[in-house]
């Protein structure tokens, strides 16, 4: 539905009162892909936040759902965000997505 962007960005998932380390890829403004310690069941409805590169600062995602999983990675489809963060990771993802552009055309 949306284009993603390649990252690997450091995070944390909280889910059933467990706060766990994640590295955040794939990134979409609906979603991503999570690689953590160890995964969680499809459904699971947890919160998430990542820390964007160049002290653009964190994006905090209310409420994400578990949509899909493997061993160690799961991937969330946002559910619920401030309208900050969503303005935030949105002009951080079209920037990345115009970058890329300008790579190609150069």
């Amino acid at each position: 539905m949306y284009r993603r962007i390649s990252a690997e960005y450091p995070g944390c998932y909280l889910a059933s009162h467990s706060v766990r380390q994640a590295v955040v890829r794939d990134i979409s403004l609906n979603g991503f892909r999570v690689e953590g310690q160890s995964t969680l069941p499809c459904d699971t409805i947890v919160k998430i936040q990542l820390w964007l590169p160049n002290g653009e600062g964190t994006v905090d995602i209310d409420k994400a759902v578990v949509r899909w999983r493997t061993e160690r990675e799961f991937g969330v489809q946002i559910v619920s965000i401030a309208n900050e963060a969503d303005l935030r990771l949105a002009r951080h993802v079209e920037h990345r997505l115009q970058q890329a552009a300008l790579d190609i055309a150069c």
